[in-house]
């Protein structure tokens, strides 16, 4: 089975993170350098299996492909079910997909934040501001349910890890180290679940484009952008 990856980036880590914590073997992964440019991507080996070029992609040894993060993730779960990483009875895999739900709601919502506020995006964002204002509220009030919805656990979905962490942490990671945007202050429990998680082998990530850092660094400064108290 072979993964094809990058090292960074919402979508890449929530695998990554995942088959840290499993610590599967059985996965051989194939980890791309993010393209710089419009041009050189993709190369030849991942164009033959996607014509999109998206990463990451799941090839197992039967020649199924498989293109969506949350997918790979449900089905690397149903071939390795331990250990369990979405929950060992109804109600807590139903925990489980409703915190990755909200995760997913709140990239979409970060998405449209950062490919319209930010100087990496190049649009003119003073012709953006109402979407810059639903993306950026969008990410706020998905992180505030998440806040509402975790318990006085060890983990967002209980006392183990799950998809969830993975999902999640994936994201907010992401938002804070590459866009330099910190979870709002209106979200402490989250704040320190994710200064655990962070300390975690898995979470580390160091392999984001130095130029492409530099510029999308200062999301909320260059939006214009204040989150509530």
């Amino acid at each position: 089975m072979k993964l094809y990856n990058f090292g960074f980036g919402p979508y890449p880590q929530r695998v990554n993170i995942y088959l840290a914590e499993k610590e599967l073997s059985d996965v051989q992964r194939v980890i791309f350098k993010a393209p710089t440019g419009k041009t050189g991507w993709p190369p030849a080996e991942i164009a033959a299996i996607s014509e999109t070029g998206s990463l990451p992609i799941l090839v197992d040894e039967a020649g199924t492909t498989i293109t969506q993060s949350l997918a790979i993730l449900e089905f690397l779960e149903d071939r390795y079910p331990a250990p369990d990483m979405r929950g060992s009875t109804a109600a807590a895999r139903a925990r489980t997909r409703e915190i990755v739900s909200v995760f997913d709601e709140a990239l979409d919502a970060f998405a449209l934040w950062a490919q319209y506020g930010s100087d990496l995006g190049g649009h003119d964002k003073s012709a953006y501001r109402e979407v810059i204002k639903i993306g950026s509220e969008g990410y706020v009030q998905k992180l505030q349910l998440a806040e509402r919805m975790i318990d006085h656990t060890d983990f967002l979905a209980g006392d183990t890890v799950t998809i969830a962490d993975c999902v999640a942490m994936a994201l907010v990671h992401y938002t804070a180290s590459f866009y330099d945007v910190p979870i709002p202050t209106c979200c402490p429990q989250l704040t320190r679940w994710y200064e655990r998680f962070a300390t975690r082998p898995s979470a580390v990530c160091h392999d984001y484009p130095a130029t492409q850092l530099r510029i999308a660094g200062g999301l909320m400064e260059q939006s214009s952008v204040v989150f509530p108290g």
